[in-house]
C-alpha cells in the first residue's frame, strides 16, 4: 500500500466495499457515536472522552491491545480537539485518518531490520541468531517459520528449527514436516514440558553444532499476555 492502511478491510467486510464498507466499519468501531458530536462547534475534550471509550472498547473487542488501543484513541483525540465539522461524514473521515495515522506510526519499526546482516554479525560473534515467533492461533507462526528458514538457507545460513509449542497437538509433527520439505535440523523435545527450557537448550545446541540461526516456534497467546509473552 502507500503507507495507508485500508480500515474497511481490516475492520468492516471484505465481501462490501465503497459506501457500504465505510458504513459498516463505521458501525462496528462506534463511530456512529460520534454523530451526537456534529453541532457545528468546537468540540471539546469532555464530549470527545465517553465517545472515544467507545472506540476503545470496539477495539479491543478486535483484539488491538489495550494500550494500542490507547494510542489510537489519542490520536483521534488530537485531530478532532477544538475542530468544528459540521457534517458526520467529514467527522467520520476526519477519525478514520487519524485512525489510521496512529496505526502506520505504531507498525512503521523505529530501526531498519536486515536478517541477513544480522545473521552475519551473530554468526562473526560465534553465536546464533534467534528468532522466536509469537501470535495468536492460527495466524500462520509455523507456515511464516517455515518460509523464514527457506530465506535464511537460500542466502547460505544454516537455521534450525526449534519446536516449542508443547501444547497444541500435532505442532511438534508440523514443524517436522516443515524442517524435512526444507532439509533442515529440528530440534524437539516433545510436548507438556517448559518451552523456554526447550528454547534455551535449542539454543545451546545450535551453538555447539555450528548451526547459525534458530527459529523458535511457540504456541498461540494474546500479545497482552505478559507472562506468556516472556
Amino acid at each position: 500500500h502507500d503507507g495507508k492502511l485500508d480500515l474497511d478491510a481490516d475492520f468492516g467486510s471484505s465481501a462490501k466495499s465503497g459506501a457500504d464498507g465505510a458504513a459498516q466499519t463505521s458501525s462496528f468501531l462506534g463511530l456512529n457515536a460520534f454523530k451526537s458530536l456534529v453541532a457545528g462547534r468546537s468540540l471539546t475534550r469532555e464530549e470527545l472522552e465517553p465517545v472515544l471509550q467507545t472506540l476503545q472498547g470496539r477495539l479491543i473487542e478486535k483484539n488491538v491491545a489495550n494500550d494500542i488501543g490507547t494510542k489510537i484513541c489519542e490520536s483521534v483525540l488530537s485531530n478532532l480537539l477544538g475542530k468544528q465539522l459540521g457534517s458526520f461524514d467529514r467527522l467520520t473521515a476526519t477519525v478514520r485518518s487519524a485512525m489510521s495515522d496512529a496505526l502506520v506510526r505504531i507498525l512503521t519499526p523505529t530501526r531498519r531490520v536486515d536478517v541477513l546482516a544480522d545473521l552475519a554479525a551473530a554468526k562473526a560473534e560465534k553465536r546464533p541468531y534467534v528468532i522466536v515467533f509469537v501470535g495468536v492461533n492460527g495466524v500462520g507462526k509455523s507456515t511464516s517459520l517455515s518460509k523464514v528458514a527457506y530465506y535464511i538457507k537460500r542466502n547460505g545460513f544454516v537455521p534450525m528449527l526449534c519446536a516449542c509449542d508443547t501444547f497444541r497437538s500435532g505442532a511438534v509433527e508440523q514443524l517436522r514436516v516443515h524442517a524435512q520439505s526444507l532439509e533442515v535440523p529440528l530440534y524437539e523435545k516433545g510436548y507438556g514440558r517448559d518451552a523456554a527450557g526447550i528454547a534455551t537448550d535449542g539454543i545451546n545446541h545450535a551453538k555447539h553444532m555450528g548451526y547459525d540461526a534458530v527459529l523458535v516456534d511457540t504456541a498461540g497467546r494474546m500479545q497482552d499476555n505478559e507472562p506468556l509473552m516472556r
